[in-house]
């Protein structure tokens, strides 16, 4: 009971301590919003927390300087977002202040949080037009920055009035031109083994695809591609298990002399009275291995569509061992040790069909394959 209660403290303190630390440090890097936000969440739950109630009083009035701040420099400049900017800033100080509402300990430290509805519903027509008027402009640049910028200012759309126009239409767009589009090709092997390298290829596309959702990249099998009509895209990848055998066999066998000592062979009569005898036993064992190696090799190459021109390529080795042992023994069974007696049970076995060994030297490459794909497209995202 003790140790429970002590984890139960220890675990507390150390959220406790990290929630100090979290909105301490977003303080101190200039994060106000995150600085305030933490500190209102803590709060909540310690509302003595000195430390927390310091933050907030220190972040609050930093966060409101400086939203106001860039509002006035966004509008003295002219900025081409300037109306965004205003509508962004309004939004988190509404928040920020609803969030002291919600907060009674919050609340105290500061009674009047200041709230920016007329100014943020004056703005906001403004914001929702200069948004989808900037994400047209960069959707006519019709490349994959443009498409991203497009698509950040299209959403910015749907936030600030949800389904204005045909920003539902346009956001789908600008993702579209903000992918980065990648065909997997699928590695052709000998029909025996085709069904396992489907089921590693089909495995594969889906861990990457999941990596990479909520991304700019996608990756298409070439059926998908097909159906979306997908003629340019900007990568191959292509697989190809180069280089595998499934099935090489080997077999062992090891024959050794065993004994064991103070093992009652016999009795005897002493002075007219039954004796144990005791010597050492022995037997001839003899151990059979049977292995069967299944290794290849994955070349995975990431080709520019636009010129063939290999942007990386990577080889991916892999291996699994299957193996049998059982035993067979001549002599004494006492000789034998419990794990000995229990081999010279044990019956050779046949190996796994050949599709289940494909199946198993591919293991080691696929979490290999994975870290490749995503590391080489993390800049891409």
């Amino acid at each position: 009971m003790k140790r429970t209660l002590w984890f139960i403290w220890m675990l507390a303190a150390t959220v406790f301590f990290a929630g100090c630390s979290s909105s301490k440090k977003s303080l101190q890097r200039g994060d106000y919003y995150a600085a305030a936000m933490e500190a209102i969440k803590q709060l909540r739950s310690s509302p003595n927390s000195k430390k927390q109630q310091e933050v907030l009083l220190e972040a609050y009035p930093l966060l409101k300087e400086n939203s106001l701040r860039k509002i006035k420099n966004a509008t003295d400049m002219n900025a081409p977002d300037k109306y965004c900017i205003a509508a962004d800033e309004y939004i988190a100080l509404n928040k920020i202040a609803d969030e002291i509402y919600a907060c009674p300990k919050a609340l105290q430290l500061i009674p009047r949080p200041d709230q920016y509805s007329r100014q943020l519903g004056d703005i906001l027509p403004l914001a929702t037009t200069e948004a989808y008027q900037l994400g047209e402009k960069n959707l006519n640049l019709k490349t994959i920055q443009g498409g991203r910028d497009a698509h950040h200012y299209f959403v910015k759309v749907n936030e600030y009035t949800p389904g204005f126009r045909d920003v539902n239409e346009k956001i789908a767009m600008a993702l579209d031109m903000a992918t980065f589009k990648v065909i997997v090709q699928k590695p052709i092997t000998p029909q025996r083994y085709q069904l396992s390298s489907d089921f590693f290829y089909n495995n594969l596309m889906a861990q990457i695809s999941k990596t990479a959702n909520n991304s700019y990249v996608r990756f298409f099998t070439e059926e998908e591609a097909r159906n979306v009509r997908l003629t340019q895209p900007d990568h191959y990848l292509v697989l190809d298990f180069a280089d595998f055998s499934v099935g090489t066999l080997h077999e062992t066998k090891n024959t050794v002399e065993v004994k064991r000592d103070s093992v009652m062979v016999g009795t005897t009569v002493v002075n007219g009275k039954n004796q144990n005898v005791y010597g050492t036993v022995k037997a001839e064992l003899t151990t059979f291995r049977r292995e069967v190696i299944s290794e290849g090799v994955l070349s995975a190459k990431i080709i520019n569509a636009s010129n063939d021109r290999i942007e990386q390529h990577r080889n991916i080795p892999g291996k699994f061992t299957w193996f049998n042992e059982w035993a067979s023994y001549k002599g004494d069974e006492r000789a034998l040790t419990d794990a000995q007696k229990k081999r010279t049970n044990t019956e050779p076995i046949m190996p796994p069909p050949q599709q289940d060994l494909f199946i198993e030297f591919t293991k080691p490459i696929f979490d290999q394959a994975v870290r490749f794909v995503n590391g080489f497209y993390s800049n891409y995202k």
